[in-house]
């Protein structure tokens, strides 16, 4: 028995851990001391990792409907399937917990194989916005600062995240920054744990953080403190112009002296760093732009302490957009429609990328007008689920995975694959630090690793890939990607990761994403925000609760964070909306009693939390809790798709 050195892969913090590993069994797990981000701590998901790679929950053979098959068979009947459909008939939904190889291989055989650029990560469109804002505005489509030093900036902005919930050791890093003297300002709809922590908070009215920080950036211009050297100053100038500074108390709830207060002390600091979540309850691509730009007026880009840092809740999502898991892109961010990239791609793989105009595959099942036929699902969470009739409906579906899962239900052929510490790969976290996760242990059951399986896949239908190792899949990712170039198995071996970009030139990586070019990035909508009105007197939020966890699968599978679920089930089966005492009183309700809410285009039933943590006139209810609560954010799909700033109208009626 001994303890052996890896990457906890719960979420996109990227702690450093030791796994007491016993044959081909996990006992334990101890914290890594050394490890630059973690720094000795785990969080409470972290500590039983070791439950959830002990867990009987195992897809230990292959099968299909008729029952279990060899791989040989059931590999044959997926290529035999997806063979015989047009490309644009076909798409892959990639788990944004697979390693950068694993999501790498897959990527290949959707393009290079199946010709199909229907390709996308699990419902993540808040850190796709965060992307975009950064690529666009410095060229670099990650977290511009660092997590490794936090503690060095003077200023901490959190903007609407629960970061103590969601990315405990992110939170604690935060508040050890609070306690050395720098200045903690909480911007939220809500009065969460980081809040209460903060020096300063100001309580926004639901869905108006792109207001806020474009009158932050107001005040910095108007007082001739920011920085006017950036590309585009002139357009962005006349942008903040029409910034609603004076009437800011009315239009966000907070007053011009706490705007002024915040500026002030962003503008003239050394150093300064934001936090905001990204993922399933990312921020709208405006907003991004607008913290972005605030930050970048400020000068707090591309040095020491400072960065705008959207932070990933699953462990690869960063790595998964970084392998080119999406419609339009290739690896490291470069477009499909790059013609130079695409030439690079085609002459290494030997195959002609396909010109099909890829979608996601949440679009594709949404849309029960579009061609899809055949789906490829790895290793996904309960959400896709909300799309039961839709995949019930395809004539093929394909689901790979570790883990039995709700979702391998609707499978027409499973093909199961080691766990992450059964094989050797590589993840990178919010910070773009890539690690290396090696192997520890055999597997107990006759599986084989996603890449291996991949592999086979392509030499089934006619076009091998002919990797040897995951180390040869890096080797041909550092090929393709910029980003990449020096980056190996070997080199990751010595060290705590690699924070791309990390070149010949800089082999040993940048913990800032620093650029001459940078350029403020115009917001591209008119203010929007929704209102309650007499019919619809509360704005109902959105989000997630530390025990729900928007249903992630792989918390069903350890035991203390589900005994920890269980018990907020005991007391809220049907899930819960969250409202303030006062609104309690009015609607005449207590804690656990039994509530309708009802919108224009939906309604569902929950029970009341009474929390403090809620403004008057406000609800907040987490994420998939219950089928029809489900049900009740599908209506309303749209509003979803906007994150953290997702505001419904409702009224709230007592059963």
């Amino acid at each position: 028995m001994s303890y052996l050195p890896g990457v906890c892969t719960f979420c996109g913090t990227g702690c450093g851990h030791y796994l007491k590993v016993d044959g081909a069994s996990v006992n334990g797990v101890f914290p890594s001391r050394v490890h630059p981000v973690s720094k000795g701590r785990l969080c409470v998901r972290g500590w039983n990792i070791h439950e959830l790679l002990s867990t009987h929950e195992r897809i230990t053979k292959p099968y299909v409907k008729d029952g279990e098959v060899s791989y040989r068979d059931a590999i044959a009947k997926l290529v035999s399937a997806l063979s015989s459909y047009k490309p644009e008939e076909i798409a892959f939904y990639v788990s944004p917990r697979s390693s950068n190889e694993d999501n790498f291989a897959l990527m290949k055989l959707a393009r290079s194989v199946f010709k199909t650029n229907h390709i996308s990560i699990q419902s993540e469109s808040g850190h796709r916005n965060s992307l975009d804002v950064l690529f666009k505005g410095t060229g670099c489509a990650g977290m511009l600062g660092s997590l490794e030093d936090i503690r060095k900036a003077e200023v901490i902005i959190v903007a609407g995240m629960d970061i103590t919930t969601q990315n405990p050791i992110v939170g604690s890093e935060l508040h050890y920054a609070a306690r050395n003297g720098s200045l903690l300002v909480t911007i939220d709809s809500r009065t969460t744990k980081i809040a209460r922590l903060s020096k300063k908070f100001m309580n926004i009215k639901p869905g108006t953080m792109r207001q806020v920080f474009d009158a932050i950036a107001y005040y910095i211009d108007s007082e001739k403190w920011g920085k006017t050297t950036i590309a585009k100053y002139d357009e962005y100038k006349r942008y903040l112009e029409a910034v609603p500074f004076k009437t800011i108390e009315e239009v966000a709830g907070v007053s011009a002296s706490d705007i002024m207060f915040v500026a002030e002390k962003l503008a003239k600091a050394k150093s300064a760093a934001v936090f905001f979540t990204s993922g399933i309850s990312g921020l709208q691509y405006d907003t991004v732009a607008s913290i972005y730009n605030c930050f970048a007026l400020a000068d707090k880009i591309g040095r020491e302490g400072c960065g705008v840092n959207p932070v990933a809740g699953i462990n690869n999502l960063q790595g998964s957009f970084d392998m080119g898991c999406a419609p339009d892109l290739l690896t490291g961010f470069q477009n499909i429609d790059d013609a130079a990239a695409k030439k690079r791609f085609e002459q290494q793989w030997n195959a002609k990328l396909p010109e099909l105009k890829g979608r996601s595959v949440e679009e594709l099942l949404a849309d029960s007008k579009s061609p899809l036929k055949a789906l490829v699902i790895v290793d996904h969470d309960d959400g896709i689920i909300k799309f039961a009739d839709r995949l019930k409906s395809l004539p093929f579906v394909a689901y790979i995975g570790a883990f039995t899962n709700k979702v391998a239900d609707f499978a027409h052929v499973v093909l199961p694959i080691t766990t992450y510490i059964e094989t050797d790969g590589t993840f990178t976290n919010a910070e773009r630090r890539v690690q290396l996760s090696v192997k520890k242990c055999n597997p107990a059951f006759d599986v084989l690793p996603m890449w291996k399986l991949v592999s086979d896949i392509a030499a089934a239908a006619g076009k091998p890939f002919n990797y040897a190792h995951a180390s040869d899949i890096m080797d041909e990712i550092a090929s393709l990607t910029p980003s990449y170039e020096a980056i190996s198995h070997k080199a990751l071996a010595k060290k705590h990761g690699i924070q791309w970009p990390c070149t010949k030139k800089n082999p040993d990586g940048a913990k800032y994403c620093a650029t001459d070019k940078a350029a403020f990035v115009l917001p591209q909508k008119p203010y929007a925000s929704v209102q309650a009105n007499e019919s619809y007197p509360y704005l109902l939020m959105l989000g997630k609760a530390q025990h729900y966890w928007h249903q992630n699968n792989i918390m069903h599978k350890t035991f203390i964070p589900l005994r920890e679920y269980n018990a907020t089930l005991l007391l809220y089966p049907d899930g819960y909306v969250a409202i303030a005492p006062e609104d309690a009183k009015k609607i005449g309700v207590r804690d656990r009693w039994p509530v309708k809410v009802v919108a224009e285009k939906a309604s569902m039933k929950a029970m009341v939390m009474i929390s403090d943590d809620v403004a008057p006139g406000t609800a907040y209810a987490p994420y998939f809790i219950r089928d029809s609560i489900t049900s009740f954010l599908l209506a309303y799909g749209d509003v979803v798709s906007q994150g953290e700033e997702a505001t419904i109208p409702v009224r709230i009626e007592k059963v």
